[in-house]
Order: structure tokens, then C-alpha cells, then sequence
């Protein structure tokens, strides 16, 4: 089959690898026909995670169930799915604390196992993984994908973000970060009851697509105070929950001097370079602070649902389509910053 491949270099291609097979008998074989390019599978490719081997990528996808296991009892070859970014068990206790993401037998495809941008995956645990779509493969269109594949990881993720930082019914949000996860986060803080959110980015692309969604936005460099701009540009305002989704030294800098006293902050970028986070920074301020990998697979069942009845329209994220011959110029787009999400039609 055909597999995406990358060596760390800013170069991916196509490799012809070996068919996935059964190898427990809680596996099935998806054959992938949508998959989605993250933000997160920029840093191996651009050689900045140390150690990170050439092979496959990809973490979301969609597509049929080909082939079962023998203990596989919730899903059957023709089923549609959509999959988490991580597999988990579901029986595990970091399961069972519904944090499927700190799954013990659990793990990320394309780092614990072949990635998801390919013609097929194994699935483990797909049971307690997998979500089955209402719909036949073929009635999956393209502008059908856009809206479900950022329910994979991104929306989750920045939605996750929300929850960390305990946003409530008439919170003052502000989000660090106009990406995906960070638009995500928005939208996730609007969902749980903020009375105003507020997004930081640089990107006016971007910042429009926030402001779509219902939140304010502010244009801020990274040559900048976020906290003084926030508070000049919006009268001082006490800014009760941040979401911080970057994970690099600034953003953290401006989640923690923008959040009020008594605030709290949760954060979902991946930290790459941030410092240690002197406790009295913390303690000086009362300040709540909360972060980890999103338990997706936690969410997915109730945004697939609020997809499927027309509540939750995430396809905006998703700005670019391309053919999976075309992966090389995805990423090229990606990483220069001229799409926000891209997603792969494989089949």
C-alpha cells in the first residue's frame, strides 16, 4: 500500500510499505479515504523533535472498516468510522477517569505505531477507539470530512483547553493562539457559557476565521506584550480563564500576565523550550494552572452527534484540500503558514 513518509528534513513523499494486518484480536484494518495534516506533525517534520525516526505520519482519518478481529463486537467491515488521535483501551484506569489520552496500553499513530496519512491503518482496541459514522462510506463527501476531521484531534483539543481552564456560564476568556487548536478553544469556551472570548494571533486569516465563530479578536506580534495590548486595546478588562494554545515561552508569559488574580489558566500546546514555571509566579497571583493531551475520544461520541444534527460546523478549519499525491505541497503549506488545516483525500 501507499504511505506517506518524511525523514525530518522538510521532505515527505509517498512509500510503498506492507498491508497492516490483524494482530490482536481486538484490531480491525480501516481503509483510510480523508486524512488530516497537524499542526503537531510540522515539529518531526521539520527536525525539531530530537531522536524522531523517518517513517510515516498522520494521527486523523476517516474512513471504512475493512477487516476484523475475532473479539471486535461493535463494528463490522463496510462501517464508516472516524478514530481519536490516540488509541486507548477503555478498561485501563486512566480510562476508567474518562483520560482515555493517558491510556496505559494506549497510543498516538505515527508515534507508537504507522501513521494514519496512508491507504490503510490498523486500529487496536477498536471497540472502545473507533466511532461508527450514520453514513456509507460513499455518502462521505469531501465537504462532509472537512466538518468531521477536526472533531479528531484539534476541536478536541482546544475545547479540552477550555475545560482545563474551568470556563463557566459568564467567564471572560482569552485564547493565546489563532491556530486550529487555539480557534477550537474559542469555540469550546463559547460552548461551556463565556460571556466574552477573546483571541490573540497574528495571523488576520485566522483571526477572521475566530471572529466567524463569535469571538473577538486581537492582533498581537510575538515582538509584543499580549497582556499590555489586551489591556489597552480592551480598557483594563479582568480576564477570568486563558486558554494557552501555543506551547512555546511567549504564549505562556502572556497566558500567565493576562489572566486576573484568582484566575485560572489551562494550556494544550504542546510545550516545546518553555521554562520551568517558578511556583511563586503561581502562588503570587492565587492562580489556577492546568495541562495535558486531550482525552478526544472523551468527546467524540457528543461532537459527532452535534455534527450529524447540524449544532457544530467545525469544517472552516479545514481551508485546504488536496490529493494524497499532493501531500509534499500540504506540508510545504502548512509549514509556511498559507493554510490553517489541510486535509488529504486518500481514496
Amino acid at each position: 500500500m501507499r504511505s506517506s513518509w518524511a525523514d525530518g528534513t522538510r521532505s515527505i513523499g509517498i512509500a510503498e510499505v506492507g498491508d497492516p494486518e490483524i494482530e490482536q484480536s481486538t484490531d480491525v484494518i480501516v481503509d483510510v479515504h480523508f486524512a488530516a495534516v497537524c499542526g503537531s506533525d510540522l515539529w518531526p517534520y521539520r527536525g525539531l523533535l530530537p531522536g524522531h525516526r523517518a517513517g510515516s505520519t498522520g494521527h486523523e482519518f476517516l474512513g471504512v472498516v475493512s477487516e476484523v478481529g475475532g473479539a471486535v463486537t461493535g463494528l463490522a467491515p463496510g462501517d464508516a468510522v472516524i478514530a481519536p488521535f490516540m488509541y486507548s483501551d477503555g478498561a485501563c484506569s486512566a480510562c476508567r477517569h474518562d483520560l482515555p489520552s493517558q491510556c496505559e496500553h494506549g497510543g498516538l499513530w505515527g508515534r507508537d505505531g504507522a501513521g494514519a496519512q496512508a491507504e490503510r491503518i490498523r486500529v487496536p482496541y477498536a471497540d472502545t477507539t473507533l466511532v461508527k459514522l450514520p453514513w456509507a462510506i460513499d455518502e462521505i463527501t469531501p465537504e462532509r470530512a472537512r466538518a468531521l476531521l477536526p472533531l479528531a484531534d484539534v476541536f478536541a483539543t482546544g475545547y479540552h483547553g477550555a475545560v482545563l481552564a474551568g470556563v463557566g456560564p459568564g467567564d471572560v476568556v482569552a485564547v493565546v493562539g489563532d491556530g486550529a487548536v487555539g480557534i477550537s478553544a474559542a469555540v469550546g469556551a463559547l460552548m461551556q457559557g463565556a460571556a466574552r472570548v477573546i483571541v490573540l494571533g497574528e495571523n488576520p486569516e485566522r483571526l477572521a476565521v475566530a471572529a466567524r465563530f463569535g469571538a473577538e479578536t486581537l492582533r498581537v506580534s510575538r515582538e509584543e506584550s499580549g497582556a499590555e495590548r489586551l489591556r489597552a486595546a480592551f480598557d483594563d478588562l479582568e480576564v477570568d480563564r486563558v486558554v494557552e494554545a501555543v506551547g512555546m515561552q511567549g504564549a505562556f508569559d502572556t497566558a500567565l500576565d493576562v489572566v486576573r488574580v484568582g484566575g485560572s489558566v489551562g494550556f494544550v500546546g504542546v510545550p516545546h523550550a518553555v521554562e520551568p514555571i517558578a511556583p511563586m509566579r503561581l502562588f503570587g497571583k492565587a492562580l489556577q494552572l492546568a495541562g495535558g493531551t486531550a482525552p478526544a475520544r472523551r468527546y467524540l461520541d457528543e461532537f459527532v452527534a452535534a455534527t450529524i444534527a447540524g449544532d457544530l460546523d467545525m469544517s472552516a478549519l479545514i481551508d485546504h484540500t488536496y490529493a494524497f499525491d499532493d501531500i509534499a505541497e500540504a506540508y510545504r503549506a502548512m509549514d509556511a503558514g498559507e493554510t490553517l488545516k489541510a486535509m488529504l483525500v486518500i481514496r
